[in-house]
């Protein structure tokens, strides 16, 4: 009876051992990133006046690929705040530059590899690669002195990206795990759109830097 007992005892924590493991093969977390955003442009008169910050927030899911626990699919749902300072030549005798602010938010939706090694300690560290697809769902613009107008008119409705990053998990207690890193995504599709009303625009791209904090279950 008490092999019996030693034996059902054994099996229950066997599989609640491979239970914990298959957790971990899909797990949910959120993040909040604070940004840096600015726009690269070779157009004519049209320039970066610097960087303006941001913040990204939203639910990240890590799936495990195949049989390899070091191997995950990244993705999630994200609202990104993102923006950017301007410069504008007039070109007139004057040379005067008119200097703005761009504000856009996308609903961004990112497509990774995450690789990650074996956990040490209690950390984890991961690097990851991949593409961030946005929706925009709004644009704000303004001039230097001036107050924020819609500027969705003017903006392309989607922006896709290269995102390289890379961070560490620290494990609290089972699946529980703090989320810190950093990330960069290099914008390679023109932020405004080619034409407004049968005039050219200037191209553009918005790149972003961003601190990745979260925490994964």
């Amino acid at each position: 009876m008490k092999k019996a007992s030693a034996l059902a005892l054994l099996a229950l924590l066997g599989s609640m051992g491979t239970h914990a493991q298959d957790t971990k093969k899909f797990r949910l977390g959120l993040e909040v990133c604070p940004n840096m955003g600015w726009i690269s442009t070779d157009a004519k008169g049209y320039d970066s006046d610097g960087s303006r910050t941001g913040f990204r927030f939203g639910l990240l899911g890590d799936v495990q690929l195949g049989s390899n626990a070091n191997y995950f699919f990244s993705t999630g749902l994200f609202l990104n705040n993102v923006g950017a300072k301007t410069k504008f030549s007039l070109g007139d005798s004057a040379n005067t530059t008119v200097k703005g602010e761009n504000k856009f938010q996308y609903v961004e939706l990112p497509l990774s590899v995450k690789l990650k090694t074996n956990e040490i300690g209690y950390m984890t560290y991961f690097g990851q690669i991949g593409f961030d697809v946005g929706v925009l769902t709004a644009a704000k613009a303004k001039s230097e002195g001036g107050d924020f107008e819609d500027a969705s008119d003017f903006v392309s409705p989607i922006r896709v990206a290269l995102a390289v990053g890379g961070g560490l998990e620290y494990n609290f207690s089972g699946n529980t795990s703090a989320l810190v890193g950093i990330k960069y995504s290099n914008g390679f599709t023109n932020v405004n759109k080619d034409k407004v009303e049968d005039v050219e625009q200037p191209k553009a791209k918005l790149h972003y830097f961003e601190i990745t904090i979260g925490a994964l279950f």
